[in-house]
């Protein structure tokens, strides 16, 4: 991942869910969130929360603290990208 095109921490959820058989509404279910929050996190659209790190980790989708660790690198890597951004407009 480089901080000029840093990929979303649910990249690859989607292939995954379709791995598995499911349907964005089963992929919810599974997680326990709404079918909205499960399309925008496939969708890149929002962040992977401790409670969903918690529920992919429930279902054997690698642990909480991986799901954390992507977050966070995910979340640098855009505050980078962002500094950079403004200082280039400076």
């Amino acid at each position: 991942m480089s901080a000029q095109n840093p990929t979303h921490p649910a990249a690859g959820l989607r292939d995954d869910m379709e791995s598995a058989g499911w349907t964005v509404n089963e992929f919810a279910a599974h997680l326990d969130v709404s079918r909205n929050t499960a399309s925008r996190l496939l969708n890149g659209r929002c962040a992977i929360s401790p409670e969903v790190a918690l529920a992919l980790e429930r279902i054997g989708w690698s642990n909480a603290d991986f799901w954390m660790r992507r977050q966070a690198s995910y979340d640098l890597a855009m505050a980078r990208r962002a500094r950079q951004a403004t200082a280039v407009a400076s």
